[in-house]
């Protein structure tokens, strides 16, 4: 069977909270943002990359959708339906099919008591979904248990990490600072596995799962008592929160590290530090991220050009010929738009624009064309090899 595959722009919304979950995806090309809107303000949940599921709760459990989905970049999604998630669940043995069920509604029940603007609650948020997922992992009949990696060591972390997600305003930064705190105290057992890419895979396990809850709930209090930041105060903020703060796309402030336009001091962003300090910058500093000057033997992609003289990128642009100026418009950053339409006509120009405006240009297509732009320019300055 072929299957069903739905592409989504850059930006174009999948699906928003409150409609019927008729369908999930997996994310086949490209990657996808889980939001919530708060106080009008979109706040984004997490970032699914290739091969990963999302909006599967609410199919298998017949509910709403409890967060928006929108596309992070030009993506391919396999879609799966309702009658195919049932076929794959009902593979598994009574006991996992019933337990999901279980799971997802206890989640969803947990989700309507986590008020919109987080709080201190946030961490026995964090806690109950751990012993809802400790409970179902432990309660795994044997013969399911030996087909899932490293069961005895626990919960997997990452696996974990997106369920808390996928019901709550929480980022990685925060689920993090919880099982620390757990861990410390012995409350849990944190395991990490180096995987063959050099990252290291964790497992989480609950020491006394009986009483898990009570324990939790009175670390809560003993933190407030003695004023610690808890989950939803948490001194440090992941980098999709600060881009949502400075109201920039995530790839910008990447870019601004890796430029280290953002001081080495505020990495992994101290939340009061960093916002005071985005806030002296003013909002036009994220809106762009200006590139360090390159010669022309280590350009990478068409935004380069903004360092190359006018008369090498116009005999470059005669040679080249309109369509493909016409993708390169289509895929330049605005920096790198302005400095090709400042070297055409105005007619030619504004009939280039007009003609890519809305035209999808393929990763291969835009691949070709700026290697064969790049290889043009090292041409006419002199630097092939």
């Amino acid at each position: 069977m072929v299957a069903n595959i739905k592409s989504f722009y850059k930006g174009q919304t999948i699906f928003k909270e409150g409609q019927p979950s008729n369908v999930a995806y997996m994310i086949k090309k490209g990657s996808v943002n889980i939001c919530k809107n708060i106080n009008n303000k979109k706040i984004i949940l997490a970032k699914l990359r290739e091969g990963e599921i999302f909006g599967e709760m609410g199919v298998i459990n017949k509910s709403q959708r409890t967060a928006d989905a929108e596309a992070a970049e030009y993506c391919d999604l396999v879609i799966l339906t309702e009658q195919l998630l049932s076929s794959l669940l009902n593979q598994c043995p009574r006991t996992i099919q019933f337990l999901t069920k279980l799971l997802i509604r206890r989640l969803q029940k947990a989700d309507t008591m986590v008020p919109e603007k987080g709080h201190k609650s946030t961490f026995l948020s964090i806690c109950r979904i751990l012993d809802l997922e400790f409970r179902n992992h432990i309660n795994m009949p044997q013969k399911d248990a030996r087909k899932v990696a490293n069961h005895g060591l626990g919960v997997n972390v990452n696996h974990f990490s997106k369920v808390v997600k996928d019901i709550i305003l929480s980022t990685d930064l925060e689920i993090e600072d919880v099982l620390n705190r757990l861990s410390k105290l012995n409350i849990v057992e944190l395991t990490s596995l180096k995987s063959s890419k050099t990252f290291s895979e964790k497992y989480v396990k609950i020491n006394t799962p009986d009483n898990f809850i009570q324990v939790a709930e009175s670390l809560h209090s003993e933190l407030q008592k003695t004023d610690f930041s808890l989950t939803s105060e948490l001194q440090y903020v992941d980098i999709p929160t600060f881009a949502n703060y400075v109201e920039a796309e995530p790839e910008v402030i990447y870019k601004k590290i890796g430029n280290q336009d953002i001081p080495e001091t505020l990495f992994f962003f101290h939340k009061t530090r960093a916002f005071a300090w985005a806030d002296e910058q003013g909002r036009d500093f994220f809106k762009k991220v200006q590139k360090k000057k390159k010669k022309p033997e280590d350009f990478e992609d068409v935004n380069d050009i903004v360092f190359l003289d006018n008369a090498t990128l116009k005999e470059v642009f005669g040679k080249l010929g309109y369509y493909k100026i016409g993708v390169l418009l289509a895929i330049a950053e605005e920096h790198a738009k302005s400095k090709i339409t400042a070297n055409l006509s105005k007619k030619i120009a504004a009939a280039i624009e007009e003609e890519s405006g809305g035209r999808h240009v393929s990763d291969a297509e835009a691949e070709d064309v700026q290697m064969e732009l790049i290889e043009m320019i090292k041409e006419s300055k002199g630097s092939v090899a």
